[in-house]
């Protein structure tokens, strides 16, 4: 028994050696991981503020839903409206997403029927060019599509509710309207933060490509109300 103690905590120890390593080593996969995932969230911040002071109707920074520290960058969602469904995305900026006429997006515990790519931030292995904005992103640890570009028909859709989901993509989905396809940018603080999830590395910021086909409410579904 205390044999068996002894090479759980020189196991255990071994383990915080590997992943302290991987900080100092630069040719670890995860180097230096969380200050690169810092400064490349910090980046996209800067260039969304620069493309929204300019006038731009594409790109927004959405405060998390469960969130109210308006002053921490960490505490938004970035987001590149790559294709726009039937209405427009005001109520990004006036609060008003939904009205007493109805549900314009989904909220919390509605279903989303939706299809979605997601990558992390390139890294020493992983780096290619994603459709159709063309930019850089890392390992691709989910995906309901195949090869390079999104065919709506061939796609699979997924049912998923707001409240199921990370802060961030929850965030995005409750200002998602059908037919809309967005680029989203997550930081680690409303994704998966300092833990591992799955195949996403701890300290990663979560580059979404998600399409949303349709919502459904207790009241009336988007298709229904088109």
């Amino acid at each position: 028994m205390k044999l068996n103690v002894i090479t759980a905590l020189l196991l255990t120890s071994m383990v915080f050696v590997a992943c302290s390593n991987d900080d100092d080593d630069t040719s670890a996969e995860y180097y230096n991981w969380q200050a690169r995932n810092d400064a490349y969230f910090e980046q996209k911040f800067q260039e969304a503020s620069e493309y929204i002071a300019a006038g731009r109707e594409d790109w927004y920074q959405i405060l998390s839903y469960s969130k109210n520290n308006a002053d921490k960058h960490t505490n938004y969602i970035i987001v590149n409206v790559l294709e726009q469904g039937k209405e427009s995305h005001k109520e990004v900026i006036d609060g008003t997403k939904n009205t007493t006429n109805g549900l314009r997006c989904p909220i919390v515990g509605d279903t989303c029927t939706i299809t979605y790519r997601g990558n992390l931030i390139p890294s020493k292995s992983y780096s290619t060019i994603a459709s159709p904005d063309d930019i850089e992103v890392g390992y691709q640890f989910d995906t309901k599509w195949y090869g390079s570009s999104l065919i709506l028909s061939e796609a699979l859709y997924s049912p998923l509710t707001p409240n199921a989901v990370v802060d961030g993509f929850s965030t995005a989905l409750q200002y998602m309207h059908p037919g809309d396809r967005w680029r989203v940018y997550i930081p680690y603080d409303l994704g998966y933060g300092s833990s591992s999830k799955d195949k996403v590395q701890a300290y990663s910021t979560l580059i979404f490509d998600i399409y949303m086909k349709s919502f459904k409410t207790k009241q009336k579904s988007s298709e229904e109300k088109q």
